[in-house]
């Protein structure tokens, strides 16, 4: 039989390492004698997840399962390559380091708080252009320059924004979870 402990701990046969969502000692993998795999949750606060689904305690694993801690996903059978159904730990295992995934998402909300400020500044400038003709104040040339800029600020974020609808419709993301 064959156990590999996975977490952050240095203790770990894995070590995964700047992942906040993986536990000190967050799962264990088993071999038994008969090749069986199992994967076993041990308490960690974020769970283990085989498939996409969440696991808590002991579970089967079959050859196309896939396993995932925190942002990591396991390469888990590359852990019992070249192995015999018997396992002797090295007195000091060499931990493995994986390099955690960037999951955080694309710069979207800052493109359309762009727009939305740009848009917001063409508005003022046209509401100002025009209370300003309204109330015949001085600077009628500036309130026109205003109300042209204004104008053209919307025009142009009109445009900006039929731009990105069309090149975010055409990309396709893939989400592995």
């Amino acid at each position: 039989m064959k156990t590999v402990r996975v977490g952050r701990s240095s203790g770990n046969d894995i070590v995964i390492q700047d992942d906040p969502y993986v536990g000190r000692t967050h799962c264990q993998f088993i071999q038994d004698d008969q090749g069986n795999y199992r994967v076993i949750d041990l308490d960690s606060k974020n769970g283990t997840y085989i498939n996409g689904v969440r696991r808590s305690g002991e579970t089967r694993l079959h050859p196309t399962d896939t396993v995932r801690i925190g942002n990591q996903n396991l390469p888990w059978q590359s852990y019992f390559r070249g192995v015999g159904t018997t396992y002797t730990p090295p007195e000091a295992p060499a931990p493995v380091y994986i390099e955690p995934v960037d999951n955080r998402p694309g710069p979207g909300l800052a493109i359309a708080a762009m727009i939305m400020g740009f848009l917001g500044l063409s508005l003022l400038a046209i509401i100002f252009a025009i209370i300003s003709l309204a109330r015949r104040s001085r600077g009628k040339g500036m309130a026109i320059t205003g109300l042209i800029f204004g104008i053209l600020g919307m025009i142009a974020t009109i445009v900006i924004v039929i731009i990105l609808v069309n090149e975010a419709s055409s990309i396709s993301s893939v989400y592995y979870y």
